[in-house]
């Protein structure tokens, strides 16, 4: 059995498990799922690291007075007065502008930034000193591929971006003879591939927890729907109908309604079982609980399995004539589908009899709703099966309880 939620099914994440792709891509759908997933945690996460990257950048200063003092008040206004504020824009967009493109984007143009202001800066230096100052873009390098773990697209972006200004940089400054220059990029440039190859395998990593993860969601919810559907009819069972009743007289707290309810019960059952066989009841059984479901599905009811052949619809919030009018639908076409009881008597077809009542929630529990569609219903029994009880024109809600707590 394959659980499905919205344009995902497990067989779909078992595929894309089990296939191997090197891709850091799933299908449309997964995707989309993906990025819902992660997108609150990313961009909390370009806020701290954004943070968290302000201070140290700013508290680098102290080797911008040590190492390049003859800059040191550019250095000042790199730092401060355009790397901060700008980062800090930056994540006050991605919080705003909550989308992959933009927030990935706006993080590898933060380490861009970040690597090309000292650099440039560092061209119109004096200072003996200014060799030792370019591995400080390795730890920009560093932190955004492995501590702000921007997903590998931009990583390999931003990377190659901030390698080439590195490079150029150290070149237009002169620090280097040829030999030492080829050198330092061949050191910088293998320390890209690792650390793209290290941003790979974090996304990797992250998307197949991803994958475990929403397998794992999907198999408990159809746990838990195979728990509350009734195996024989597959209507609701009554452990979902004492959840939804919960929930709905919970809600009703705040808000009193009127909760209306049918309940059904095929008539002369027994004999149908009797002549024909459990095999052939159960197949009327089914029958029948179609007819229920699709009746209360398209009026936003919920049907149930009360018990036996018993079913029960429903309805929250609904005027218990129009519940009545709902029945009159699920007894005409129950009518239509004319299932043969040739135990009756020939032309004789299969027929059940209505009880609705209704009662105001919270005021009355719905063990006093199901007791009164129950009384209903034997009414209807006695009135000559096939039948709706109480007959239209008649009162349905039961104001008694309200009445009672109003006297209190």
């Amino acid at each position: 059995m394959t659980s499905c939620a919205p344009g995902i099914c497990s067989g779909d994440i078992d595929r894309q498990l089990a296939s191997g792709s090197f891709r850091l891509a799933f299908p449309p759908a997964l995707e989309r799922a993906f990025e819902r997933e992660t997108a609150d945690e990313r961009t909390r996460m370009f806020v701290i690291c954004g943070s968290l990257a302000i201070i140290l950048y700013d508290i680098t200063l102290i080797t911008d007075y040590l190492v390049l003092s003859d800059r040191f008040t550019e250095m000042v206004v790199a730092r401060l007065g355009i790397f901060t504020p700008a980062l800090i824009l930056m994540m006050v967009a991605a919080s705003r502008f909550r989308h992959v493109h933009v927030r990935e984007s706006l993080a590898a143009s933060g380490g861009i930034l970040a690597v090309s202001l000292p650099m440039t800066i560092q061209i119109f230096s004096q200072s003996s000193d200014r060799l030792i100052y370019q591995y400080g873009s390795l730890l920009v390098i560093m932190f955004s591929s492995i501590i702000q773990r921007l997903r590998f697209a931009y990583a390999a972006l931003s990377l190659t971006v901030m390698i080439t200004i590195q490079l150029v940089t150290t070149a237009l400054a002169g620090i280097f003879t040829p030999e030492t220059f080829v050198t330092n990029a061949v050191f910088f440039v293998i320390g890209g591939i690792l650390l793209l190859l290290a941003a790979y395998f974090l996304e990797r990593s992250e998307r197949r927890s991803f994958l475990f993860n929403l397998r794992s969601r999907l198999l408990h919810d159809q746990l838990m729907q195979i728990a509350r559907i009734d195996a024989l009819t597959g209507l609701y069972n009554r452990r979902h109908l004492e959840e939804s009743a919960d929930a709905l007289w919970h809600r009703a707290a705040a808000a009193p309604q009127v909760v209306t309810a049918i309940l059904l019960d095929v008539d002369r059952f027994k004999a149908f079982n009797d002549a024909y066989g459990h095999t052939e009841g159960d197949a009327c059984l089914r029958r029948i609980s179609t007819i229920v479901a699709e009746a209360a599905q398209g009026r936003s009811g919920l049907a149930f399995r009360y018990g036996g052949e018993e079913m029960l619809v429903l309805l929250p919030g609904w005027d218990p004539h129009e519940a009545r009018a709902l029945a009159e639908d699920i007894r005409r076409a129950l009518r239509a589908a004319a299932i043969p009881h040739p135990a009756l008597g020939p032309e004789r077809i299969v027929t059940a009899s209505f009880g609705v009542a209704g009662v105001v929630a919270p005021d009355a529990p719905l063990s006093a709703l199901i007791e009164a569609a129950d009384t209903a219903l034997y009414a209807a029994k006695r009135a000559g099966r096939d039948c709706i009880w109480p007959p239209s024109g008649a009162a349905v809600v039961d104001e008694a309880p309200r009445l009672a707590a109003a006297a209190v």
